[in-house]
Order: C-alpha cells, then sequence, then structure tokens
C-alpha cells in the first residue's frame, strides 16, 4: 500500500519542492540583501519614480502572455507544436505590448506630472519582450521537472542582476540603478532559459488543438489582469495623489512584506501543478494534496510575515536606516494582507489543477472590483488607509473564493476555511505576545530585540496551533512534508 509521500509523483514533487525551496532561501536572501543595500544607497524618491513604471509594465507582463503560460503549464498534455504556437504568439503580444507602453509614455508623464518618466518608460519597456520570449522556455523547465534548473537560473540572474544595480547605486546612477537591475535580470534569465532547454521552436501551424490553449489562456489571463489590478491600483493611487516620496515609503513597505510571499509562492506553481496533475493521474484526490501544502507552504510564509510585523519597529532602522521609518506601520498593517494573500495561494491553484479557469476569472470579476473600490476611496484619505484598505480587500477575496470552489469544484470549504483560521489565529497571538513582550523588556539593542522577539514570536505561532484541535497532527504532516522536500532537493 503506498502512502501519500511514497508514489511517484509525490516523490518527484518533493524533490521538486526541495530544490525549488532551496533556490528560493538563495534568492529571497538575495532580494533581502538588495532590499538594504540599495535602500540605503537609493533615496526614497528613487524607488518611487521606478515604482510609478513598474505598475505599468506589470499590467504589460499580464497582456503579453495573457495566460498562455499557465494554460501552457496546466495542460495534461503539450505537444512541440503546442509549445512552438504558445512562443509565437506570447513572443508577438509581448512585441506589440512592449510598443504600446512606450507610445504611452507621454501620458504616463502627464499623468504623474513627472518628466524624468519619459527616459525610464521605453527602457523598462524592454523587459516585457524580455520575459515573453522566455516565459515558455520556463514552462518546458517546469513540465519536464527540471526543478535544480529552474532554481539555478533564476538565482545566478538575480545575482548577477544586484550586482549591476548596487553598481549603478554606487558610481551615482540614481534611479536608473534599479532600472539597470531589471533590464539585465530579464536579459541573463532570457539566455539561461534557452541555453538549459536547448529548444527552438518550430514554425507556427494550425490544426495543433491550440485553440484549447488559447481558450483557456485568456480565462487565466483575465483572471491574472483583474488580480494585478486590484494589487496594484494602491500604487498607482499613491503616486498620483501623495507622489514619489509617499510612493517610495509605500513601495518598500509592499516589498518588504511581499518578499516572503513572492519568494515561495510564485516559483512553486510551477511544481505544484505538475505534481498534483500526476498524483491524479495515479488516482489521488488533488483536494488531499492541496490541503497539506496549504498547511506546509501557507504555514511557513505567515510565520515569516509574523516576524517581520512583530520586529518591524527594530527590524526596519536596523536594515534600512532612519529614514525609512515611515514604512513600520505599513509593513505591520500590509502583513496581514499577506497572510490573507498567502491562503488565496491555495485557491489559484484549485482552481488550476481542477481545471476550472473560466470559473477563476468569474469568481475574480466579483472579487477584484470591490478590492480596487476600497484602495480608490482610501487613497484620498492617507497612505496607511490604502494599506488597510488592501487588508480588507484580501480578506473578503479568500472566503468567497472557497465558496466559489466548493460549488464548482468540490472542494471542501470547512476544511480549508478552518485550517486557514487557524494559521491566522496563530499568528494574531503571536504578534500581540511578541508586541507586548518586546515593549515591556525595552532591550537597548535593536539586533538583540529583532532575534528575541523572533523567538518570542516562533514559540507563541506553532504553540498556538498546537493548541487547536488536531493540530499536532497538522504540524506532524507539514514537517513531513518539508523534511522530505529539503532532503530530496
Amino acid at each position: 500500500m503506498t502512502t501519500p509521500m511514497t508514489t511517484d509523483a509525490l516523490n518527484r514533487g518533493a524533490r521538486g519542492a526541495g530544490a525549488t525551496i532551496l533556490g528560493q532561501v538563495a534568492t529571497m536572501g538575495i532580494q533581502f540583501l538588495g532590499t538594504i543595500i540599495l535602500s540605503r544607497l537609493l533615496a526614497p524618491e528613487d524607488f518611487g519614480l521606478v515604482a510609478m513604471v513598474t505598475v505599468f509594465v506589470g499590467v504589460g507582463e499580464l497582456l503579453r502572455d495573457f495566460g498562455m503560460p499557465t494554460a501552457a503549464l496546466q495542460s495534461r498534455e503539450l505537444s512541440n507544436q503546442q509549445a512552438s504556437n504558445v512562443f509565437w504568439i506570447t513572443g508577438a503580444m509581448s512585441l506589440a505590448v512592449a510598443v504600446i507602453l512606450t507610445l504611452c509614455t507621454p501620458l504616463l508623464v502627464a499623468l504623474y506630472d513627472e518628466p524624468r518618466l519619459s527616459s525610464i518608460v521605453p527602457v523598462m519597456a524592454s523587459v516585457l519582450l524580455l520575459n515573453g520570449l522566455q516565459a515558455q522556455y520556463q514552462v518546458r523547465l517546469a513540465r519536464s521537472m527540471r526543478y535544480v534548473a529552474l532554481a539555478g537560473n533564476s538565482v545566478v540572474a538575480r545575482s548577477a542582476g544586484l550586482a549591476i544595480g548596487i553598481f549603478g547605486a554606487l558610481v551615482g546612477w540614481g534611479y536608473w540603478a534599479i532600472v539597470a537591475q531589471l533590464v539585465s535580470q530579464a536579459f541573463i534569465l532570457l539566455v539561461g532559459s534557452g541555453i538549459l532547454t536547448r529548444w527552438l521552436p518550430t514554425r507556427p501551424r494550425r490544426g495543433s488543438d491550440s485553440l484549447r490553449l488559447i481558450r483557456a489562456g485568456a480565462h487565466f489571463g483575465g483572471a491574472q489582469v483583474l488580480t494585478f489590478a486590484a494589487d496594484n491600483v494602491d500604487t498607482l493611487m499613491i503616486g498620483a495623489v501623495w507622489g514619489p516620496q509617499a510612493l517610495g515609503q509605500y513601495n518598500r513597505a509592499f516589498q518588504l512584506f511581499m518578499l516572503p510571499i513572492t519568494a515561495i509562492f510564485s516559483p512553486l506553481t510551477n511544481v505544484v501543478v505538475p505534481t498534483i496533475n500526476r498524483a491524479v493521474a495515479e488516482g489521488r484526490n488533488p483536494s488531499g494534496v492541496l490541503i497539506k501544502i496549504q498547511t506546509a507552504v501557507c504555514g511557513l510564509s505567515i510565520w515569516l510575515l509574523l516576524i517581520t510585523a512583530a520586529t518591524a519597529p527594530w527590524l526596519i532602522p536596523l536594515l534600512l536606516g532612519d529614514q525609512w521609518t515611515l514604512t513600520i506601520p505599513l509593513i505591520q498593517i500590509l502583513s496581514l494582507g499577506g497572510a490573507f494573500r498567502a491562503l488565496s495561494q491555495t485557491n489559484y491553484w484549485a482552481y488550476i489543477v481542477h481545471q476550472q479557469s473560466r470559473q477563476l476569472f468569474l469568481s475574480n470579476t466579483v472579487t477584484k472590483p470591490l478590492q480596487v473600490i476600497l484602495i480608490v476611496g482610501a487613497a484620498f484619505i492617507s497612505v496607511e488607509a490604502v494599506a488597510w484598505a488592501y487588508v480588507l480587500g484580501r480578506a473578503i477575496t479568500w472566503p468567497i473564493n472557497l465558496i466559489w470552489l466548493w460549488r464548482t469544484a468540490g472542494q471542501n470549504p470547512i476544511r480549508f476555511g478552518l485550517n486557514g483560521v487557524r494559521l491566522l489565529f496563530a499568528a494574531c497571538a503571536g504578534f500581540v505576545v511578541t508586541t507586548f513582550a518586546l515593549n515591556g523588556l525595552a532591550i537597548g539593542y535593536p539586533a538583540i530585540s529583532v532575534v528575541v522577539g523572533a523567538v518570542i514570536a516562533t514559540v507563541v505561532y506553532f504553540g498556538a496551533i498546537l493548541l487547536t484541535p488536531s493540530g499536532y497532527s497538522e504540524l506532524r504532516t507539514s514537517a513531513v512534508i518539508l523534511k522530505a522536500a529539503i532532503r530530496r532537493g
């Protein structure tokens, strides 16, 4: 009799998760180091200027592939001709979107009343083309479960990009150092992906059942556009209403709370989806695998967010300097939104593995406009109000999608909901206890305060989980999965 961790699919998935986790630990370390160094070398206004453009580059990223890589990844079978057709469609869309963004430069300058954007936007548009060309190469590596290659290529690209960004900051490039970092990172990732796959697309042809992928891609793409709008309208509104200085502070806070989320979840999609597809082929229930992933991966993410939020008053001045103290309350607020963001990722994976791309799009047409309305209204109050609006929007989205998946895919909403509430309750308890303890102890050394706070938050977080019904078994299962992933990696 096979056990959950001895089937071929889950063994390979654990191996891939291990490689991905180790690679992302390295990537997260690089990104965190870069945040510290560049924040000390550059002014908040420099980050604000680039953030004004990256929100539109992000829209372009969604439009240039419109869900095609996700459709190719979730497809149970993908021929070489289908992969080639996806490559050419994505490449053409990437070029078109890059050109459109460049032509819209005067509109962005007028929107923000910022003439410096006239030179930044055309250069940043090249990132769209570079990322579009490498997307299908990433899919090929993921579908063949070459997770070590995926992780290694990402680490190399980020390291090289950061080195270029730091060099630019040291020699006085200002905000151009950030631009150089992003462009060089995208270029190196493309070159590395091409070398690793050794694949050249054939010319596009009809009659290869590519229409099915295009239809699924359109649903995924539409859902991603709505998600991006809900998650980035805050950047747009703060930049337009409050200017680059306030946006720079908010952007750093957003990036710091998003660091553990993006570092863990973004690459794991390339592991989770193929793994569950193969597990389904072996006769396993996808919901049973997903609930284990929710506990292990979401629990880890929420723990990292808890430590960041609880130690922020000492961590931020220690790492970034006193010029970034305004980000402290923003990080603490947004970390709560990050917890709901982490739990929602399991819903996103569920839509993919259940092949419910249309339902994902329909659910986003309901939830994401609500989040946008909340944030737009809050932008005229204060920057902190925007952060709270983001949290509220995410908090609304999570349970709605649980119910939606129950109605469309038969997934048990109570099981996933209670498991998520357990993690949220433990994190809130950890934050309250750690805050009171650190304020009461009044340790005079920030570094020691951060270490002590991290220890207290960890003990309370996992202790609170153990006190909940079936908490011990859930932690034990998560520990087994993470241990197997790291060992096999």
